[in-house]
């Protein structure tokens, strides 16, 4: 007969399962907008090569053309904001940033983050006035279609918002990471379970 095992305790629940979790949605929100982003774009594709085709075979133009592609110019560009930031996809300008010691990489990552925040959060909040008006109000546009507003003020407050949500959890690590190495690390995508998902 073999030896009968102890069971071995389940170490304490330190809510790290829980932070997964809520950064693995966050993940999964990403790739949906991104997502939608796409076929807004597909969208756009077609709106505008029918309404070319009906103007030039048939000559009658399609209804509301500028008014449904900027609404869908909305989505494809605000919506996947918080995916480039999860995947670190900003511009950069690396002449001078590459000139600096590696040690001062990781702040430099906490100077972008903080000042992306500071730009993001007064768009986030006028974008949210203006979905709050368009709901409560029920303007639409003037057209053949008579187009609500409310849609593309709603994914336009939903793509900053998430966004706004992304560059707060890049800006909370990498100011951990910044004191935690002492400066002398470069933080990476591996700290962030999301941006597997979201890749």
């Amino acid at each position: 007969m073999g030896s009968v095992k102890t069971p071995v305790p389940a170490p304490p629940n330190d809510g790290r399962g829980r932070k997964n979790a809520a950064l693995n949605a966050l993940g999964w929100l990403e790739t949906a907008f991104i997502a939608t982003a796409a076929a807004a774009i597909l969208g756009m594709c077609v709106y505008i090569t029918l309404g070319i085709l009906l103007r030039s075979l048939v000559g009658v133009q399609i209804p509301d053309e500028v008014v449904v592609v900027g609404d869908l110019m909305i989505g494809a560009l605000i919506l996947p904001l918080a995916y480039v930031a999860a995947d670190r996809g900003f511009i950069a300008v690396e002449v001078l940033t590459d000139m600096l010691p590696k040690a001062t990489h990781v702040w430099l990552n906490v100077l972008a983050a903080s000042v992306g925040l500071l730009a993001v959060i007064p768009i986030t909040y006028a974008g949210y006035l203006a979905m709050v008006h368009a709901i409560q109000s029920g303007n639409y546009f003037f057209g053949i279609l008579e187009l609500p507003e409310w849609p593309g003020r709603v994914a336009f407050f939903a793509g900053y918002a998430l966004f706004f949500i992304r560059l707060t959890i890049l800006f909370l690590q990498d100011l951990l990471a910044a004191l935690g190495s002492g400066g002398g690390g470069t933080p990476d995508k591996t700290h962030d379970p999301s941006w597997e998902e979201a890749a």
